[in-house]
């Protein structure tokens, strides 16, 4: 009985992350088509922050994730989109990461390819956090035109 007990539990989990693994893949099949759509997956308290030091490395709410993120931070600065490919998809339950890799984007100041690991974490069986880890050093230079400058 208690074989049939972990046999159970296990395979529980494994839908559950599953499951969230399944949400991620929802949530980017209709951010940018129907982002209201997408919002439905996002927890009430969900927070978002693209990570490191630049000009637009800061955090969003529910709300402003789609109005100011999506509909103005980024057309700002990737005027003709950026077409994303999911290179592994990580599952860990309630916390899932995906790695990602940009491409045929035309920065305002160059070429912006960049790669990401985008961290999910849920929260009753939303998206609660999301975190996009990226290089900042590209960021800066082709979506802001900052300049690299060496010291002696």
């Amino acid at each position: 009985m208690k074989k049939l007990f972990l046999l159970i539990t296990f395979c529980c989990s494994f839908l559950m992350q599953s499951q969230n693994v399944a949400k991620v893949d929802k949530f980017f099949e209709l951010v940018f088509k129907n982002p209201d759509l997408a919002k439905e997956l996002l927890h009430d308290d969900f927070t978002f922050k693209f990570m490191g030091i630049c000009e637009i490395c800061k955090s969003y709410n529910k709300d402003t994730f789609i109005s100011d993120w999506l509909q103005k931070d980024i057309p700002a600065v990737l005027p003709n989109g950026i077409k994303l490919e999911v290179i592994r998809k990580i599952d860990g339950g309630d916390d899932v990461v995906f790695l990602v890799e940009g491409y045929d984007a035309e920065g305002i100041n160059g070429e912006y390819n960049n790669k990401y690991a985008m961290v999910f974490q849920f929260k009753d069986g939303l998206i609660f956090d999301f975190k996009e880890y990226h290089s900042d050093l590209l960021a800066e230079t082709t979506l802001h035109k900052k300049k690299i400058v060496e010291f002696e």
